[in-house]
C-alpha cells in the first residue's frame, strides 16, 4: 500500500475505513440488482446497437469499416471482452455494469473521506448509491456509467497522491473515460481545478494512452472521424422547452439534496463540477443518462447535506431516497415507453416478432430491421448493420439494393422506428406483410434471396 493510500486509511480510522466502503459497495449492489429486477421488462434501444455491434466485432468485423458506430470504440472493446458469456445470457453485460457502477459508489465514499471525513464520504457513496439516476442508468447496458467510473476515479486518484505518478494515471483513466464516449471529458476541467500544477502530467498520461487505445483503428481515423464527430454535429435539435425540461428535472430535481450544500463551505472544484451538468441544455439533444457524471458529485454535495441534519433529519432522508428509488422504478415500469423522459421500452412486446423471426427463418439468415433488438435476440444477422441512425444518412434505393440479401424485414412502432420514405411502398408492392402487436414484418421468398 503507497504512503497516500496508507495515510488515508488511517484517517479514516483503519479497518473501519474498509467495512464502511464494503458495506456502501453491497448497499449499491442490492439496490441495482432489485431496481433491475423492477424493471426487467423494459430496456433502452441503444442497449442493442452495443450489444449487437459488439458481437459482431467479436466475430471479426471492424468498427467504422464494416459498420458505422457512432461513439469511440471504447464500449464495444469491453463488451467484445464478455461477449462469450453475453451470447449465451445477454443480461449478463447489464449485471457486469451494475457491478461497476457499484464500485463508483465506493470510490465516491474515498473522495467523501479525503474531501470531508469519513462520515460525510460514508453519506456520499450511500447517497450515488440509490440515486434513481445512477440506478436506471447502471441496470442497462450503456456507456455513462463505465465513463462516470473511470472519471470518478481519475479524481480520486488526483485527490488521494500528491505524486506526479498519480497525475499520470489520472490522465490514463480520463483518456479511457473519453474513449468508451467523449462526455468523459466532462471530468478533465475537474481535474484542472483540483491540481493545475500537476495538470500537465494528467495530459502526458492521456495522450500516451489514447494514441495506445486507438492504434488498433489508425486505418479507420478518417472515418472514425467522421462517424463521431462529424455526424454528431447533424444530428437533430430538441425543443428548447424539451431540453430546459430534461436538464432541471435530472440535473436540478433527483440531485435535490446537494442543493443546500451549495451554500455552505464546500471545495470550489466541487461546485465546478456540479454546475457543469448545466450545459447538457446547450447540446441538440438532452437524454437522462447524459447526466450520470453528474451524480457522483451531487452526491459529495447531498452527503454534505446530510451530515449537517439531525439524527432524526438523517432518517426521514434515508427513508426519502429509498422512496424515490422505488417510486421511480414503478413509474419506469408502468409508466408506458417514456415516463420521466426515460427510454423504457417492452422486451415483452419484442417477443411476438423474435418467436415469428424463429419460426420463418435460419439462423444464418439475415434479418432487416429498423431497431436491433430483434436480430440480436433472435440470433440472427442484422442486414447491412442497419438501424435508425443509419436512416437518415441513407435513402430508399440504399436498402431497395440490399433488401434481397433479407430473409424478413421488420418495422417496428414508436421511437427510433421507420425508414427512408418509399421503401415500405417498395415493400408493400412486391411482398405479403404479416403484423404482430408492435411490428410489420415482411418474409422474402427464398428464392427471391440473393446472397
Amino acid at each position: 500500500m503507497s504512503a497516500a493510500w496508507a495515510a488515508l486509511f488511517r484517517r479514516g480510522g483503519g479497518l473501519s475505513v474498509l467495512k464502511l466502503g464494503m458495506t456502501v459497495f453491497v448497499v449499491a449492489l442490492v439496490s441495482r440488482l432489485l431496481f433491475g429486477w423492477l424493471i426487467a421488462d423494459t430496456y433502452d434501444y441503444d442497449e442493442f446497437v452495443l450489444l449487437l455491434l459488439a458481437r459482431d466485432f467479436a466475430h471479426g468485423d471492424v468498427p467504422y469499416r464494416d459498420f458505422m458506430f457512432f461513439h469511440p470504440p471504447g464500449a464495444l472493446v469491453l463488451l467484445r471482452a464478455i461477449e462469450p458469456l453475453t451470447s449465451l445470457w445477454w443480461p449478463a453485460a447489464r449485471i457486469a455494469t451494475s457491478i461497476i457502477d457499484s464500485a463508483t459508489s465506493t470510490v465516491v465514499f474515498i473522495i467523501g473521506l479525503r474531501v470531508f471525513d469519513k462520515r460525510t464520504g460514508f453519506a456520499a457513496g450511500l447517497v450515488y448509491a440509490v440515486s434513481p439516476l445512477a440506478l436506471v442508468s447502471a441496470v442497462r447496458v450503456g456507456q455513462d456509467p463505465l465513463v462516470t467510473a473511470f472519471g470518478t476515479l481519475a479524481v480520486a486518484l488526483l485527490l488521494i497522491g500528491p505524486k506526479r505518478r498519480w497525475a499520470v494515471a489520472t490522465g490514463v483513466c480520463l483518456c479511457i473515460a473519453a474513449w468508451i464516449k467523449y462526455p468523459g471529458l466532462y471530468f478533465v476541467p475537474v481535474c484542472l481545478l483540483i491540481s493545475p500544477r500537476r495538470f500537465p502530467f494528467v495530459v502526458l498520461g492521456g495522450a500516451c494512452t489514447l494514441a495506445a487505445l486507438l492504434f488498433p483503428f489508425v486505418g479507420q481515423a478518417h472515418a472514425l472521424y467522421t462517424q463521431t464527430v462529424t455526424f454528431q454535429h447533424t444530428r437533430w435539435a430538441m425543443a428548447m422547452n424539451q431540453r430546459l425540461g430534461t436538464t432541471a428535472f435530472f440535473w436540478i430535481a433527483l440531485n435535490a439534496l446537494a442543493m443546500p450544500a451549495l451554500i455552505r463551505r464546500v471545495p470550489a472544484w466541487l461546485l465546478v463540477a456540479f454546475a457543469l451538468g448545466g450545459l447538457f441544455v446547450f447540446t441538440p439533444q438532452v437524454y437522462y443518462h447524459y447526466f450520470v457524471p453528474v451524480v457522483p458529485f451531487a452526491s459529495l454535495l447531498g452527503g454534505r447535506t446530510l451530515t449537517g441534519f439531525r439524527s432524526w433529519g438523517r432518517h426521514i432522508a434515508a427513508a426519502a431516497m429509498l422512496l424515490s428509488a422505488l417510486l421511480v422504478a414503478a413509474i419506469i415500469d408502468l409508466g408506458g415507453h417514456s415516463p420521466l423522459y426515460v427510454t423504457a421500452a417492452r422486451l415483452s412486446e419484442v417477443q411476438p416478432t423474435v418467436q415469428l423471426l424463429d419460426q420463418r427463418s435460419s439462423s444464418g439468415e439475415s434479418v432487416l430491421a429498423d431497431r436491433f433488438e430483434y436480430a440480436y435476440l433472435a440470433h440472427r444477422p442484422a442486414l447491412a448493420h442497419y438501424f435508425w441512425n443509419v436512416g437518415v444518412l441513407v435513402n430508399a434505393r440504399y436498402l431497395e439494393s440490399r433488401v434481397h440479401a433479407a430473409r424478413a424485414v421488420v418495422l417496428s412502432s414508436g421511437a427510433s422506428s421507420g425508414y427512408p420514405t418509399g421503401f415500405t411502398e417498395y415493400l408493400n408492392k412486391r411482398y405479403n406483410r404479416l403484423s404482430t402487436p408492435t411490428t410489420y414484418v415482411w418474409f422474402l421468398p427464398r428464392t427471391d434471396m440473393r446472397r
